[in-house]
């Protein structure tokens, strides 16, 4: 079989696995209303919920799919709803972390001008400390993740790291004392 042939087999392949218009709307009209319920119990809101079945249909628009009956389609679609639910509230968990900090600054600090000084500070880094420091302290990305998503070793990743921390308590002891840190 040549490379063409193969690439329209794999083409027509994935195309059966797509759901078609009909398919579609039917699980629509199936199952929308119990995961618009589920979604609007689960996350206390309306508008919430709305975006959460929205968010879980598209993700099975314009995906392959193995083939499913409509118990299995919606059991998917459950299994999607709910992991988007708990992308939302580590989403809001990280940001009430995060407007903590850059409210507040360290919560040890006895100096209410250390309060907020990390918003200001943390836009000083570079953007790739900045992102760094985000995924490893925000997101809660392990060493192997950030990785991941630089494309660096899991050891440079630890490097870079210590260098962001180092640098960004320089610059929040710079601007909270008025003098350089020695390192």
């Amino acid at each position: 079989m040549d490379s063409s042939s193969a690439d329209a087999l794999r083409a027509a392949s994935v195309e059966r696995q797509r759901l078609d218009r009909e398919s579609f709307q039917r699980a629509y009209q199936d199952v929308a209303p119990a995961l618009r319920s589920y979604a609007r119990r689960t996350t206390g809101s309306e508008d919430i919920a709305g975006d959460i079945v929205q968010e879980a249909f598209l993700r099975i628009l314009g995906r392959p799919l193995p083939a499913m009956s409509g118990p299995e389609l919606k059991s998917y679609l459950f299994k999607t709803a709910t992991s988007l639910m708990n992308d939302h509230w580590r989403r809001i968990a990280r940001e009430q972390r995060w407007r903590q900090l850059m409210v507040f600054g360290r919560r040890d600090s006895p100096h209410p001008s250390a309060q907020g000084a990390a918003a200001g500070t943390f836009q000083k880094l570079k953007p790739r400390e900045r992102a760094l420091l985000w995924l490893a302290y925000v997101e809660g990305y392990s060493h192997e993740e950030i990785a991941g998503v630089f494309d660096l070793a899991e050891k440079s990743v630890r490097v870079l790291l210590f260098r962001a921390r180092r640098k960004m308590a320089a610059l929040l002891a710079r601007e909270h004392t008025g003098r350089e840190v020695k390192r």
